[in-house]
């Protein structure tokens, strides 16, 4: 039986430092612009009566039925067995069909060469048995990625994102 993976964020461990993201695009060789894991500050709030900031991460739910891969003309995005969603670079029209239908906004257009991108979950480094360069850089210790199963542990089944259908 193959692993499936799934990554999840605690939110409300996220310090808000980067780390994630700057990891992502190092490890992509991404240019100034695209951001395949994108954190946004919230508006300050009272959380057990003290003034916090939190954070909201988001990035590539690799949706078990995803609505990208649904909308995509030329079939240029396929699901793997471990649940990875890639996008095939050398495929893709660029239409941005899957980037209307993406329920998350988190795919992006790369103008310089025409086509859709978004994380693929570090597959080189999953594919080595290593965790998503986001997951390893993160210093508040707050991304789980994983086994389904193991991701489900450390954050709870009732805090497992929506997204993923058993």
């Amino acid at each position: 039986m193959v692993k499936e993976y799934a990554m999840a964020i605690d939110l409300t461990r996220c310090c808000g430092c980067l780390s994630c993201s700057v990891a992502c695009k190092q490890e992509h060789d991404l240019p100034v612009g695209p951001q395949w894991i994108t954190v946004y500050r919230n508006d300050p709030q009272i959380i057990d009566g003290k003034p916090q900031l939190r954070y909201t991460v988001t990035h590539c739910m690799h949706c078990h039925e995803p609505n990208c891969m649904e909308a995509c003309p030329e079939n240029a995005i396929s699901r793997r067995a471990d649940g990875v969603i890639l996008i095939d670079e050398d495929i893709c029209n660029g239409c941005r069909m899957c980037m209307e239908a993406c329920s998350f906004g988190v795919i992006q257009f790369d103008e310089e060469s025409g086509h859709a991108q978004k994380c693929d979950l570090c597959v080189d480094r999953l594919d080595k048995g290593k965790q998503p360069a986001c997951a390893s850089a993160c210093i508040s210790h707050c991304i789980y990625a994983g086994e389904v199963a193991d991701v489900a542990k450390k954050v709870g089944n009732n805090r497992l994102m929506l997204w993923y259908k058993a």
